[in-house]
This record gives C-alpha cells, sequence and structure tokens, in this order.
C-alpha cells in the first residue's frame, strides 16, 4: 500500500498494487486513467491476435499429427488459453522494464536484466536517452485530478533541449490511439495538481523483441486539447458504467 498525500495534505490517496491494482480515497475507489481508456474498443485487433496465438500454439505441438481424440481436445482447450497466458507474460515483462527504468531514474544502477525480452526494453531506452539526452524531474509519479476524480501513475517528466515534455513509456507491439488518450489524462491532473504548463508529450515505445525504440512526434498542446476531451469522455462512459453495475 502506498499513501500519497496531496493538495498540501488535503487528501491522502492509497494505491494498492497487489492484487487490485487500484486507488482509494478514504476506501473509496477511485477509476485509473488506464481504467477508463480500457472501454475503447479493441475487440477486433485482440480476436486476431488471440487467433493467431492459437493457431501458433496448435502449429507448435504438430496436433495435425495426433490421432487419440482425448489428446486432441485438451491441446484444443489450451490452444484457447494462449492469448490469456501471451497477454499477461506481455504484462509481466511491461512491468519489469517500467521497474527498470525508474530505478536507473533514481540513480539506483540496476543490473541489466537477464529475460531476453526485458533486456530488450531497457537497451531501447538507453538508446533513446542517449538519443535525446532527457534530464528525468519526476518518475512514476503519482497524479489525482480533483475536479475529474480519477487517478493514475504519470510514468516520468523530463526536459528534453529546454522544452519540459510528461512522458507514457511503452512495451506494446505499436503506438495506439489509446496511448494518447492515457497520456492526456496524467497531463490533465498533473498540471491541475501543480498549477504549471508541460511544452509538449511524448510516446515512447520499447521494442521487447527488437530492442530499438519508437517514440511519436511531440504532442503539442493543441493536439492534447483534443486527446483530453477524448480521455474525459471515455471517463464519463466509464463512471457510469460503474453506477449501473452497481446498481
Amino acid at each position: 500500500m502506498i499513501e500519497t498525500k496531496l493538495y498540501g495534505g488535503k487528501i491522502t490517496l492509497n494505491f494498492e498494487e497487489v492484487p487490485y491494482h487500484r486507488f482509494t480515497i478514504n476506501g473509496r475507489r477511485i477509476v485509473r486513467v488506464t481504467g477508463a481508456t480500457e472501454i475503447i474498443d479493441k475487440s477486433r485487433p485482440l480476436m486476431i491476435w488471440a487467433v493467431r496465438m492459437a493457431k501458433e500454439f496448435l502449429m507448435e505441438k504438430k496436433i495435425w499429427k495426433i490421432t487419440d481424440k482425448g489428446e486432441t481436445l485438451l491441446l484444443i482447450e489450451e490452444a484457447g488459453k494462449q492469448h490469456t497466458i501471451r497477454k499477461k507474460e506481455a504484462a509481466d515483462i511491461g512491468k519489469q522494464i517500467h521497474e527498470w527504468i525508474e530505478g536507473w531514474i533514481r540513480k539506483k544502477n540496476p543490473d541489466i536484466p537477464e529475460n531476453e525480452k526485458v533486456r530488450n526494453g531497457v537497451i531501447a531506452f538507453l538508446k533513446w536517452q542517449k538519443k535525446h539526452k532527457a534530464k528525468f524531474i519526476e518518475s512514476e509519479k503519482i497524479v489525482y485530478s480533483k475536479k475529474y476524480d480519477y487517478a493514475g501513475i504519470c510514468d516520468a517528466v523530463a526536459t528534453i533541449k529546454g522544452k519540459k515534455y510528461i512522458i507514457d513509456f511503452k512495451s506494446s507491439n505499436r503506438i495506439y490511439n489509446e496511448h494518447r488518450y492515457q497520456l492526456a489524462g496524467y497531463w490533465l491532473a498533473l498540471e491541475e495538481m501543480t498549477g504549471k504548463k508541460f511544452d509538449g508529450g511524448l510516446i515512447i515505445r520499447f521494442g521487447k523483441d527488437t530492442g530499438e525504440f519508437e517514440n511519436s512526434d511531440p504532442i503539442t498542446r493543441d493536439e492534447y486539447e483534443k486527446n483530453k476531451e477524448a480521455f474525459l469522455g471515455a471517463l464519463t462512459i466509464k463512471k457510469r458504467e460503474k453506477e449501473l453495475t452497481i446498481n
């Protein structure tokens, strides 16, 4: 449990990572930034991915050579679980990459990871850092919007060539529109908390397969305003869905 005092100590926000990954204020659960944006429909790419995971699993097991009916049914059942297994593995890898980066930013000199995918993500981060020479101001910053009542954890704030950016690190296969809305959520809350403006935002994807990085073009304030409206729309729907579920 992480307890954070905000707004001059007037608000105490609690974050419980295990097992719920949730924020609460006086026992009241607060919507997370990623919880709001998860309502965006991603069914089509996820279905394609899930089918591909099942197909790869069955191809690897050479199911066409299996004649025993019971064994075949068992493998088909296992194939149907592959997307869940792979998703959890990807989440674990992403978490380890984030934790290593946080340690590096906080000058803890973390060891290079043994896991190849985590190591690739770390190498991609170091390549990005070498190219852009970012000077970090914040890492894993807990944010809360009193006005809109949501919370989240911002990956980083840094200055690059004299400009201050809010930054979101990703280890996904690509940069999705949803990531822009998430960044807007952190951006909105952090500006509300500090009263200070950002020059722009960056979404940086670290390739856990390639060891290379990809970053979005700097997100301008004009683009941020559009992304903010999309985020607030998702937040409104998420809160209403929660109300209907409770009722």
